[in-house]
């Protein structure tokens, strides 16, 4: 069973060697080369205007009837901002707190279902220059898929 340090480390080197995916699962190492290629130039445009996005709710959704045991880090320029492991029973879910709500950044979500390979996101690429804030639901379907949907209109 993985750790936290594992996760951690994982977290780390996903982010660094892999470059920035458009969307948990994306193994085409064409369009991670690409989407790491958008994001290096791009931050350094965010970190001078101090531009990103806000995440303003994150859950975590089992629709799956099987339990499943979801390990979840979201990562800023700053660092590691959240890990835990989520022990999803069927059906049930959370919403994940955190300074993403408030404050807009440039954030890396990475999640390892049950013990798959930790697949990440980069949030700032998967969403238009325009938007300033998403909703992220990571959520196991019916059928047992793992995926991420994304929502803009947080203040409604």
């Amino acid at each position: 069973m993985p750790t936290r340090r594992h996760l951690l480390a994982a977290a780390g080197a996903a982010a660094a060697g892999s470059g920035c995916m458009s969307a948990l699962g994306d193994d085409d190492p064409e369009s991670a080369n690409d989407a790491a290629a958008e994001a290096d130039g791009a931050e350094g445009a965010d970190a001078a205007a101090g531009e990103g996005v806000r995440i303003g709710k994150l859950s975590v959704r089992n629709n799956h009837e099987e339990a499943h045991q979801l390990q979840l880090a979201v990562e800023s320029a700053d660092g590691v901002l959240h890990m835990d492991t989520y022990e999803l029973e069927a059906g049930a879910g959370t919403v994940v707190e955190g300074d993403w709500t408030s404050t807009a950044g440039a954030y890396v979500v990475h999640a390892r279902l049950n013990d798959e390979e930790i697949r990440s996101t980069d949030v700032t690429g998967s969403v238009d220059d325009a938007t300033e804030c998403v909703q992220m639901v990571l959520r196991i379907s019916a059928e047992g898929d793992f995926g991420v949907l994304y929502g803009t209109g947080c203040d409604r």
